[in-house]
């Protein structure tokens, strides 16, 4: 996700000026499960292997992007070793377009 989608100047602007945004490693919040409601509900959630999850106020799931389940092919910089690039598989920025309407979809904005 990181190499393309989160590489996205739109994609970007929209967390930055709409989201307070964070990541953890999941073994991390499984840890911290065990003492914390919140982090409960959303290692519950959880899908394997990587997982975007935009959170209510409330601590309520409001939606998920996994990054095997809701992106097309694979991003030619994911698991290229450094200096090498795969060939584009699909359009590039089609992720961008994914988060973009899950965005305008659950939020009301693009």
């Amino acid at each position: 996700m990181r190499a393309g989608l989160l590489s996205d100047p739109k994609v970007i602007a929209v967390l930055n000026e709409e989201f307070v945004c964070t990541s953890i490693i999941i073994d991390d919040l499984q840890k911290l499960a065990e003492r914390d409601e919140l982090a409960k509900k959303l290692a519950a959630e959880w899908e394997y292997p990587v997982e975007m999850m935009f959170v209510t106020r409330q601590g309520a799931v409001a939606a998920k992007l996994n990054s095997y389940k809701d992106f097309p092919g694979m991003h030619p910089d994911v698991s290229a070793p450094p200096g090498k690039r795969f060939a584009v598989q699909g359009d590039e920025h089609a992720h961008s377009t994914v988060f973009l309407n899950c965005i305008a979809q659950h939020f009301g904005r693009k």
